[in-house]
């Protein structure tokens, strides 16, 4: 896939959500099933909740999945969990943050002034990202977030606010995504048609 064309399915991907389709996770192998090892340093016995694949004009986004800590079946921004994405194209840092920012403000009324600091804050954090990558974020109730970009840190937060608001992206039931939700959730097996 050219660059420019890389660059339009990143930008559009995130914004406009009703041409993406979400379909479960195909399984490719035990390895596909263990939780990333940055997990590890918050915790044993990290649990697959939910996992789907994010489409867009029948082209492969990412595969994302939620992993919860041992404890009730329920998802709860109470306890600690992760968004892992595993990337199947390339996408500019600018338009996560760009994309990020319309979302979250759009799910979690937000003053300009607290934006313009998470605006800072994900500049900081997301880089472009390429085919192979995995992003996965790690929301820790009362101590904030943690970002890692292919097992390294590249970044945290002590703001739960933000760390709520980011994760209701893909979680809240306002999200722009709502198939991709209920998989990750656990709570759908419909598969998602593009309109």
């Amino acid at each position: 896939m050219n660059h420019k064309r890389s660059h339009l399915l990143g930008l559009l991907g995130l914004v406009a959500s009703p041409l993406w389709a979400s379909t479960p996770v195909p399984a490719s192998g035990p390895a596909a099933l263990l939780p990333p090892a940055e997990l590890g340093a918050f915790g044993s016995g990290w649990q697959l909740r939910g996992s789907g694949v994010l489409r867009f004009f029948g082209f492969k986004a990412y595969d994302a999945h939620l992993w919860l800590t041992p404890g009730p079946a329920d998802f709860s921004y109470a306890r600690p969990f992760a968004l892992d994405i595993r990337y199947d194209m390339g996408i500019k840092g600018s338009d996560i943050v760009n994309t990020s920012l319309i979302e979250l403000s759009r799910i979690t009324p937000t003053p300009t002034e607290q934006l313009n600091a998470w605006n800072a804050l994900m500049t900081s954090i997301f880089s472009d990202v390429k085919a192979g990558d995995r992003l996965v974020g790690v929301h820790l109730p009362g101590r904030g977030v943690r970002f890692f970009l292919n097992g390294q840190l590249r970044g945290e937060s002590s703001d739960t606010a933000f760390s709520e608001a980011f994760f209701k992206i893909w979680l809240d039931p306002a999200t722009k995504r709502p198939e991709l939700r209920a998989r990750l959730l656990g709570q759908g097996n419909a598969t998602a048609v593009a309109q």
